[in-house]
């Protein structure tokens, strides 16, 4: 199974790039001024707070569909797919290489093999990769969590999620709707082998905690 990959990772600075739906307005340029230098890990959490001061959750937005101007105007984000959008501008505009991670559960992953009535029910998740300090972490800014020691080979995610695209974005990967995630999620797993999967069982900062 190959997954959709449209990250030039070789390239370090074309993961500072926002460009697209990821281009930042001017008032977003302004939010990451009032963050302050982002260093080392634990420097997330005033990123995290700030974030999470300035918007509020309205799950009736449809996901996919908005790009970051738009999702810092409103205010308002419907859940990880926005949360991942906005926040990762704001991180490669701090210097931060940034690549947007789309996954999807192994529950879900059976619903869309077993082909049943579940596999509507999307139960996917939005994960950041960033490289801090000449190395590789994967950041899960829905739950405020960082994880250390992280492998982007392994396409294996913590909570039982499974990688299946990475872009600077969503819109880089045709997705622009709920219904073409999930035919993206559909042929690129619908021959996965599920037995594959294992914990990986990285090393976990809660940016919440003191």
């Amino acid at each position: 199974m190959k997954i959709v990959n449209k990250v030039n990772r070789s390239n370090i600075n074309s993961l500072l790039v926002n460009e697209g739906q990821s281009k930042m307005s001017e008032s977003m340029i302004e939010f990451a001024k009032s963050i302050p230098e982002i260093n080392k890990v634990e420097d997330l959490k005033v990123l995290d707070r700030l974030f999470y001061e300035y918007f509020t959750r309205d799950k009736n937005t449809k996901k996919f569909e908005s790009i970051a101007e738009q999702i810092f105007d409103r205010k308002t984000f419907s859940g990880c797919s926005d949360i991942g959008l906005a926040i990762s501008p704001l991180l490669r505009h701090k210097g931060i290489p940034t690549v947007y991670v789309e996954s999807a559960s192994i529950e879900w992953i059976k619903d869309i093999q077993e082909d049943n009535e579940n596999k509507e029910l999307m139960k996917g998740h939005i994960f950041l990769e960033i490289y801090l300090n000449n190395k590789w972490y994967l950041y899960d800014p829905t739950f405020h969590l960082v994880y250390d020691n992280y492998d982007y080979n392994n396409l294996c995610l913590p909570r039982n999620y499974y990688v299946f695209a990475k872009a600077m974005n969503s819109f880089d990967l045709d997705v622009h709707s709920v219904k073409d995630e999930k035919e993206l999620a559909t042929n690129v797993l619908k021959d996965f082998d599920i037995s594959t999967y294992t914990n990986p069982n990285y090393k976990e900062y809660n940016l919440k905690k003191k």
